[in-house]
């Protein structure tokens, strides 16, 4: 039986190796058991990490076992669909091994070389993921509503700057107005840019959760490939999302296949996108609605915005910085217990395992944010999804008001007129 730490083969007799396999050498790392060696069981990772504060998960003892030739033991139990892929263990490990990263490996390695299916670990009974997987496939074009876009927004099929939505149309059938993020965000870039936002029709999914929470490597390559191509075909130079996850398959995942893609097109979250704009004086906040008493709100750190972006990433302390200037229009910024590359997970990572106890973790989350204010703002989502879920089941967290960073942020913007910047640059 072939051990998860194996290179796959590939077919020397062949001249030429197939294009999905040249690619997939790109994403998988050869000596993963080198790297695993690297481990001396310090046990800090398992002593952060979050899901072993609700079930029986030690990375370092997946670790040894798996040095130690117990692989098929560890495959066997299924325990690995079970990892949040969160990367606090990473951050706090002395020797930077990426465990997260060998998850996602392993589950490709589960899948086609164990015959392995999560479907018992796949929330919403796999809608969302089977949605990514059929736009995987070539001959598969979608159509989808574009209805959201508000009244007074232009957009337009070629251009300059693109708004990628993501999968948020596909989850307004299931959770009450999740386009609200999409029809906020385009808002504020149509506002700002004064020119039509390309928004594609036949936009497809990034792909994230196949390549973390699936195994499905192949899929993946496949989404990728095409949502390059479509990119292209708009000639847009910025792709701009409001979703963390999406940003990062964007700047990281698609970067690691494709060399070339951050110098064809600068990708960017809504968060520095407006962050930029505001140093560069093009825009202000203020309150139209601006109250006598401060109102407190705090910010969850999605994990794919804290411990999942480059070292020279400036989200976390920019996101901050415009929350901190937001006082003046009476919101009070508060830090949560754990904040920044310390935030606690939602839990529900690649809409894998909405469990019992992915709602303790959630739950452990909302208490934290109700003790630093009356709104919570995120960035991600998903991350707004499986919070305000759990809502329904606790009245204790249900007076928090759950909201976007784009929904928080699209009735505060207020562009800076021509000749009060040239005043002010004086």
């Amino acid at each position: 039986m072939k051990n998860i730490t194996e290179t796959a083969k590939t077919d020397d007799s062949k001249e030429l190796k197939d294009d999905i396999d040249s690619y997939l050498e790109k994403i998988y790392e050869p000596d993963i058991k080198k790297l695993l060696y690297r481990c001396y069981q310090c046990v800090r990772c398992s002593g952060v990490c979050q899901l072993s504060k609700v079930q029986t998960f030690e990375p370092s003892r997946i670790i040894q076992m798996i040095l130690e030739g117990f692989e098929d033991k560890i495959i066997e139990s299924g325990v690995l669909w079970d990892c949040l892929t969160c990367n606090t263990c990473l951050q706090n490990c002395p020797e930077g091994i990426n465990f997260a990263d060998i998850v996602r490996m392993a589950k490709y390695k589960m899948r086609e070389s164990y015959g392995q299916n999560p479907d018992d670990y796949v929330a919403h009974k796999g809608v969302y993921t089977t949605i990514s997987e059929i736009m995987s496939e070539s001959h598969i074009n979608p159509e989808r509503s574009l209805e959201w876009v508000p009244k007074g927004c232009e957009i337009s099929k070629q251009g300059n700057i693109m708004y990628y939505v993501g999968c948020l149309p596909y989850f307004n059938f299931e959770f009450e107005n999740s386009d609200s993020i999409a029809e906020s965000t385009l808002k504020i870039l149509y506002q700002i840019e004064k020119e039509p936002i390309v928004v594609l029709q036949d936009e497809i999914c990034c792909g994230h959760d196949l390549y973390w929470g699936q195994g499905k490597l192949k899929e993946f390559i496949n989404l990728a490939k095409r949502n390059i191509k479509r990119i292209e075909e708009t000639g847009v130079k910025t792709i701009i999302t409001a979703c963390a996850e999406c940003y990062r398959t964007f700047k990281v995942d698609y970067q690691n296949i494709f060399e070339d893609f951050n110098k064809k097109f600068v990708v960017k979250h809504l968060i520095d996108y407006i962050y930029e704009n505001w140093k560069a004086n093009k825009i202000e906040f203020k309150n139209p609605s601006q109250k006598e008493q401060p109102i407190p709100f705090t910010y969850h750190d999605p994990c794919r915005l804290s411990r999942f972006l480059p070292k020279d990433s400036n989200i976390i302390e920019n996101v901050r910085e415009i929350f901190s200037h937001l006082k003046k229009l009476g919101y009070e910024f508060n830090e949560m217990t754990h904040n920044k590359t310390d935030a606690l997970c939602c839990g529900v990572s690649s809409w894998m395992n909405c469990n019992d106890r992915s709602k303790a973790l959630r739950y452990k989350r909302l208490l934290e944010a109700k003790d630093a204010g009356e709104i919570m703002v995120t960035s991600c989502p998903k991350c707004k999804i499986h919070l305000t879920c759990l809502q329904n089941d606790y009245e204790d967290i249900s007076s928090i008001e759950i909201v976007d960073f784009s929904e928080f942020l699209v009735n505060l913007i207020s562009i800076v007129d021509s000749n009060q910047k040239a005043e002010s640059e004086k």
